[in-house]
């Protein structure tokens, strides 16, 4: 990181915070869209809870030195965030299990309409657009039936509910765009939920994790991969996409069996098997069993879990591990530059290098908690 951006952050942190706009004045800020004009370049989105016994929710703009650019107030709690490929505008999806989406502008932060969830489906946070932005994509249960399901919406009609495909796994969350816009990769985490009980993992002793590919045009499924045998108590929850085709992912231990188990790996469609990445076993550990975010860039897949703490990188195509960063509660994690952001629950953000095993920069926005994602976009 360059001088000047390292002393901006430090600006930021040190002063701003507890004095200006986002001290004092941040509640009032972000009970509507906080409008700024964006100068050309990358900002980051992020959604957020404010540090207050009650906390409001939104989603949050920010510059490449954590400059909020707007703010946009959501119906709840928001994860996944994707950004429509045609026209300056987003679309943010309810935490699991989730009975909303909403799309907001990208020029102001304006929400647009609140989009329901139909009776018998409960999205789980994720979703992906078509390449020429006509249709959007979104992860959901099936709950009668038990099983994962893709909503499909369109995007020049006010997000009007135009069908429904399967994912042909269970408990789908992750589900991105590949292969020029044909087909749609998701990572099923294999565990059932029911809106009676919550969050509650209803099948841990038959769940059954795994990587679909679907053509998007029809729903068919074009291939379909497990991890291991020796691991199917970890669910591929997590994925993000390298520019060969393939995808990145990240797994989480939904039945720890005693053992430290590989988290994070690669797949090709059409490619066999998965391909699990090397983590030196103190640097594994550390990890908790928990990928909460993942993403590629430049030939590096990053990972963070926030229950360790830390954000491991590796070579993503040799599985070769690269290094690690300490960041407390830190789970969103976007591209940025030669490395990647990354964000925390505790409100921090920090840089992950090119040599992750450096100290690296931060700073903290102390009444912002943002959550598990963070995407980044071209203004």
């Amino acid at each position: 990181m360059d001088a000047t951006r390292r002393g901006t952050l430090l600006l930021i942190g040190g002063g701003l915070l507890r004095g200006g706009l986002l001290g004092g004045g941040l509640l009032g800020a972000l009970l509507g869209p906080a409008r700024a004009e964006t100068a050309g370049g990358t900002l980051f989105l992020n959604a957020y809870a404010t540090a207050a016994a009650s906390p409001d929710y939104g989603v949050a703009a920010l510059d490449g030195v954590g400059g909020v650019r707007f703010t946009t107030p959501t119906p709840g709690r928001a994860h996944g965030i994707v950004v429509h490929p045609t026209r300056a505008e987003a679309v943010a999806f309810a935490r699991r299990p989730g009975r909303w989406f909403m799309p907001l502008s990208l020029v102001d932060g304006r929400p647009g309409p609140v989009i329901r969830a139909p009776e018998d489906r409960r999205f789980t946070g994720h979703g992906a657009f078509s390449t020429d932005g006509r249709l959007l994509y979104v992860a959901e249960d099936d709950v009668p039936r038990e099983t994962g399901s893709i909503g499909v919406y369109d995007a020049m009609d006010g997000y009007r509910r135009v069908g429904a495909m399967p994912t042909h796994g269970l408990g789908p969350h992750e589900l991105l765009m590949i292969a020029d816009g044909t087909v749609l990769a998701v990572g099923n985490g294999g565990v059932i939920t029911h809106p009676d009980t919550g969050r509650a993992k209803l099948n841990l002793d038959e769940m059954d994790s795994s990587i679909t590919y679907v053509e998007a045009a029809s729903g068919k499924l074009l291939d379909q991969v497990r991890l291991p045998e020796e691991h199917a108590n970890l669910g591929i929850r997590h994925i993000a996409a390298l520019a060969d085709g393939g995808i990145a992912f990240g797994a989480q231990d939904e039945r720890p069996v005693g053992m430290l188990q590989p988290l994070t790996g690669t797949h090709r469609p059409g490619g066999g098997a998965v391909r699990l990445f090397e983590t030196p076993d103190d640097e594994l550990s550390r990890f908790e069993g928990y990928i909460g975010s993942v993403a590629a860039d430049k030939g590096k897949v990053a990972a963070s879990s926030p229950k360790g703490g830390i954000i491991g990188v590796w070579d993503d195509a040799t599985g070769a591990w690269l290094g690690a960063a300490a960041l407390p509660d830190g789970c969103g994690i976007a591209p940025d530059g030669d490395g990647f952001l990354a964000s925390s629950g505790l409100g921090n953000l920090r840089t992950v290098g090119a040599a992750p095993d450096l100290p690296g920069d931060g700073l903290r926005l102390a009444d912002f908690r943002w959550d598990n994602h963070m995407t980044r976009f071209a203004t």
